[in-house]
């Protein structure tokens, strides 16, 4: 089945891997059961992590660099940590930021594609979105 969300990761050191690992079971999740982008302009939400470390840093907590690539039928954000933002985290509250992030940032995607006069069916979006987060946040995971 095809990833119609996607999360890559960047991390700037390799103390900053929580965010990435934790990611891998939340793609899964999503897989499981997001059945679309439910927008027929994409294929695909491609989101990424870039999450601050001892050799990287990517800027201050937020989204940014929107990008529709009409052409080629996906949209991308990325997604900005700091490491203030994830070094006091634990694991469970990592993965719910997580959460927050991936549904703001697909929130984000979906008012640019509905300001180009796209339609989504963001009722059934948001209902599988949640469907997987619930997964996710309920899950034990060894991250």
């Amino acid at each position: 089945m095809p990833d119609f969300i996607s999360i890559g990761a960047q991390s700037g050191g390799p103390e900053a891997t929580l965010l990435a690992e934790l990611k891998v079971p939340f793609v899964q999740a999503l897989r499981e059961h997001v059945s679309s982008t439910h927008c027929s302009a994409v294929d695909e939400y491609a989101l990424v992590l870039r999450v601050d470390g001892s050799l990287d840093k990517f800027g201050p907590e937020g989204l940014t660099k929107l990008r529709f690539a009409k052409a080629r039928r996906y949209i991308t954000l990325d997604i900005q940590v700091p490491e203030p933002v994830w070094q006091p985290l634990s694991q469970q509250q990592a993965k719910e930021y997580l959460v927050r992030q991936v549904r703001d940032a697909l929130a984000v995607c979906v008012r640019r594609l509905a300001k180009e006069r796209y339609s989504i069916d963001e009722q059934s979006l948001w209902s599988e979105v949640s469907a997987a987060s619930v997964k996710f946040l309920s899950a034990n995971s060894d991250a």
